[in-house]
């Protein structure tokens, strides 16, 4: 399949449609068309997603006519549909019901590839001229170019890498050749579901013990109805257990050629994206748990009698030498046992180069600081890189794997902000996010930061007011005796120097939330300094 945005721009319905974002995104293949009117970035995640599935490079029409004078919403919407893997938005009545395309709009297509095209100004046009024109269009390629494995590869690697799972492969698959796709371990465990239509998924995991009968060449008794044909294929990766999979497909056949490139496809992702997709492992919970594979991670979780419901802690912990991964997997279970001591439930394994700890919510928040400082001092006493990020107060799977990708992108902004901390809060990765965002803003805003330090700039010889503030409220906690300690004088002369600072800002140091504007100001200027 080679339909790309570019080319759906040259049907008759969308020709006079002008592309006002996201133009690097027109060459991305697309797979389907669907319609979009929801208020409510909440329900498109809860009611269209289902916890961050991928569903394929959609493109979506919507004239956001629930909510077309409500930016915040329209953003939330566009950054949630760009996530879930969608290829872009055709917007209906701009000027009409809703006013206009805000910038903020623009800027969240430009920023994600995600393509916005705006129809032309008119009550005339209809939803359904579109979906016609593209429904047939995508149609008669299939009919010329029956599935091909480079296809799959190509939009499977143009995703963000916490999208490249066996899930979205699947999903893929299911989409383009309209059918069921269902992939066991080799005792006909389920590991991964991709219905179509989506309402049999209950039907199809109902009957999953009859799936061994159709492996064995035999017709399963009563498993679906008459006109529904069940294929099989054995899945064997390069470097893990056998798999199995099922194409359940009703009316036509699925030509055997097309059979063959759906098989070769999954084992090739799998072999990809899914090492050790097959075997019973934590690292695989932990896994789950990050790309929100729900089927898997609840398949997982009770092998291990773990109850998902009860995870509200991870801490992420990562190191920049070439051996920091393998010093945290060989001390995993010791750091571990730490935490162990003030949590009812922990475990842990390697993701990609970080080694991530899961709990429940510690009995107290001195014993987590405690046994997060332990931690530390057991592992930087090997390697000195190391460096630990706690989230806290996490209610579902998606927060987790929204902190994990905030942590990765922020940690090393968050390391220059406080460079004297070993261990990070979620509050401290998201303050180096926002102040990052401050920095993406522009000149403008970095110069309003700047003068609100240029009364900072008084002080001695020896010190600066600006370096003491800096060094108060970013390193020592705004604790004095910390600061004292750091700076290497007297309680009383950092007492002395707080209140000449107070005379510079004209509130108090500690004055909320006058003293919000500075802390970010502090953290553009270590940032960029």
């Amino acid at each position: 399949m080679s339909v790309t945005v570019a080319d759906l721009l040259q049907l008759p319905s969308l020709r006079q449609a002008k592309v006002i974002a996201g133009k690097k995104g027109l060459n991305r293949i697309v797979s389907s068309i669907s319609v979009l009117e929801s208020a409510d970035p909440a329900i498109l995640v809860d009611g269209l997603f289902r916890q961050g599935e991928f569903f394929g490079s959609e493109i979506v029409i919507t004239g956001f006519l629930n909510c077309a004078d409500d930016v915040d919403k329209q953003a939330a919407n566009i950054r949630r549909l760009a996530e879930g893997g969608e290829v872009g938005l055709i917007l209906f009545y701009v000027g009409i019901y809703m006013p206009g395309v805000d910038k903020r709009l623009i800027d969240i297509a430009d920023e994600a590839d995600f393509v916005l095209i705006q129809m032309p100004a008119s009550k005339n046009l209809r939803y359904g001229e579109v979906i016609n024109d593209v429904t047939e269009y995508i149609f008669n390629d299939r009919s010329k170019h029956e599935f091909l494995v480079s296809d799959i590869l190509a939009r499977v690697s143009r995703l963000p890498e916490h999208q490249r799972t066996i899930s979205t492969v699947l999903r893929m698959v299911s989409d383009d050749i309209l059918s069921s796709v269902v992939l066991t371990d080799a005792s006909y465990n389920l590991l991964n579901i991709s219905a179509w239509p989506q309402r049999i998924e209950p039907e199809l995991v109902a009957h999953l013990s009859d799936f061994c009968d159709v492996a064995e060449g035999l017709a399963p008794a009563d498993m679906l109805p008459s006109d529904y044909s069940v294929y099989s294929f054995p899945i064997i990766p390069d470097n893990d257990s056998p798999m199995r999979l099922f194409l359940v497909k009703e009316g036509a056949a699925i030509s055997q050629r097309l059979q063959d490139q759906v098989a070769d496809v999954v084992r090739i992702c799998v072999n990809i994206w899914g090492k050790g997709h097959g075997s019973v492992a934590i690292r695989e919970l932990v896994r789950a748990i990050l790309q929100d594979d729900p089927i898997k991670m609840n398949r997982l979780a009770d092998i291990f009698h773990i109850k998902i419901s009860e995870i509200h802690e991870m801490w992420v912990l990562a190191g920049s030498q070439e051996d920091s991964i393998d010093v945290l997997q060989e001390n995993a279970d010791t750091l571990c046992d730490y935490l162990k001591s003030c949590a009812d439930l922990v475990f842990a394994d390697v993701y990609e180069e970080s080694l991530l700890i899961f709990s429940s919510t510690p009995y107290t928040e001195k014993d987590a600081k405690q046994q997060a400082d332990e931690i530390l001092n057991e592992v930087r006493t090997i390697d000195h890189t190391i460096f630990l990020s706690r989230f806290s107060n996490l209610h579902n799977t998606t927060e987790v794997r929204d902190s994990y990708l905030c942590n990765l992108e922020h940690l090393d902004d968050a390391r220059k902000i406080f460079p004297m901390r070993h261990w990070f809060s979620a509050g401290d990765i998201e303050f180096a996010r926002k102040c990052n965002d401050l920095i993406s803003q522009g000149e403008a805003t970095i110069d309003a930061c700047d003068r609100l330090l240029d009364c900072l700039n008084s002080g001695s010889d020896s010190w600066t007011a600006l370096d003491t503030l800096a060094i108060y409220l970013l390193d020592a906690d705004s604790s004095i005796t910390k600061a004292a300690s750091l700076l290497h004088v007297h309680k009383n002369t950092v007492k002395y120097r707080l209140s000449i600072i107070d005379n510079c800002l004209g509130f108090r140091h500690d004055k909320m939330p006058d003293i919000i504007r500075i802390y970010y100001a502090l953290g553009l200027y270590r940032l960029l300094k």
